[in-house]
């Protein structure tokens, strides 16, 4: 079949590179000029690995990631230990496939040459879907998607009252402490702050999760000063306020975020939502990409095993509705989870990816 993706970004590039090994013919259409990702931090945790992997990626994302050791979570302000949880080698025999830190851009440029340039057609944004010629249309335009606003109906979307802060720090900014190899979330009482490495401990990505009464717009572009955000964590551990006051001006950013209700369904005709147009995920589970990689996999699984489109896209929806829905939910709790449960008791959170058996999930092998 002839198949349309929308969105260039990483579920729109993971889905043509499963449809393709399908057998289907596959253009991609982006709405910027240029192709290019945000300078950010992403994390692909083992069942998105897992996707990865069974299109043909393993080697690449093994090169351009950085497998963690352990992942940690501390006091907000003395540091103390509240949960150490072992990455590595115990990750991967647990679950079949690594926890890895990419910087974003690394991770976009590898699935732009699997997908090759030439099958993504820059400046073309798409305003009606229903106009492309082809048999069928995958909406991967991401968290503000025009398709799901015109097609499906926008859900209102409401401020949840927190704020993402993210930035990139030369690690040779650092003191060797506080660019230590490894995942850290420091946790207070309404804030949450996350350190890790990324271009193999080049550069150290740095993401806070805070509590506000005052409405901040959403969107990942939003420059933002460092005052303002250390601001926000005065009176935190030192590798928390050191780390914001060297990161770079050009890097560091801030933007409020907004939960929506899952849709009733992401299917109308030949037209499907996939990744954020289809679940936006708050960050709190970690696992906004992944659900966009899972779904990737899974849409290239059902067209190849069914007979046209509308069985396709039925078995892709049936297959994906109910996991995401059930992660957009945990994301939503995930927040006073770590900001209040920690804080108060001292005590690890009650529920994490791992005790919600998040990592299990195999894209490539999951009944569809």
């Amino acid at each position: 079949m002839k198949i349309a993706i929308i969105g260039a970004g990483i579920g729109g590039l993971t889905a043509a590179i499963a449809l393709r090994r399908a057998g289907h013919e596959v253009a991609v259409h982006e709405a910027a000029p240029v192709l290019g990702d945000v300078g950010a931090g992403i994390t692909i945790t083992p069942n998105a690995w897992k996707g990865l992997a069974s299109l043909g990626l393993g080697d690449v994302l093994a090169a351009a990631g950085d497998e963690v050791p352990q992942q940690a979570i501390r006091a907000h302000d003395t540091g103390a230990p509240i949960l150490d949880i072992a990455r590595g080698a115990t990750t991967r025999s647990t679950y079949g496939a690594p926890y890895a830190m990419f910087h974003r851009a690394d991770l976009h440029r590898l699935l732009v040459e699997a997908v090759g340039a030439d099958k993504i057609v820059l400046n073309a944004p798409v305003e009606d879907a229903a106009t492309l010629d082809a048999d069928a249309v995958i909406a991967a335009d991401g968290l503000k998607s025009v398709v799901r606003s015109t097609v499906f109906g926008n859900p209102p979307a409401r401020f949840t009252g927190h704020v993402a802060w993210r930035g990139l720090v030369p690690a040779d900014r650092l003191r060797p402490e506080a660019a230590a190899f490894g995942s850290v979330v420091w946790a207070g009482p309404g804030r949450v702050f996350v350190r890790y490495p990324v271009r193999h401990g080049a550069l150290i990505n740095l993401v806070g999760l805070t509590r506000t009464d005052q409405w901040r717009g959403e969107g990942w572009s939003n420059r933002v000063g460092m005052a303002e955000w250390l601001n926000e964590y005065a009176g935190w551990h030192d590798d928390v306020t050191s780390g914001i006051a060297a990161t770079t001006d050009d890097s560091r950013m801030a933007w409020g975020l907004f939960a929506r209700d899952p849709l009733p369904t992401w299917i109308s005709g030949r037209i499907a939502l996939l990744g954020d147009a289809a679940h936006p995920m708050l960050p709190f589970m970690g696992q906004g990409a992944a659900m966009a990689i899972e779904d990737a996999v899974m849409i290239g699984r059902a067209f190849a095993v069914s007979g046209n489109v509308t069985e396709a896209f039925a078995r892709y929806e049936a297959a994906r509705k109910p996991r995401t829905d059930f992660i957009q939910h945990q994301s939503l709790l995930g927040a006073d989870r770590l900001q209040f449960e920690v804080a108060k008791t001292g005590l690890p959170p009650a529920e994490t990816e791992d005790s919600l058996g998040i990592f299990h999930y195999d894209p490539a092998t999951a009944e569809i």
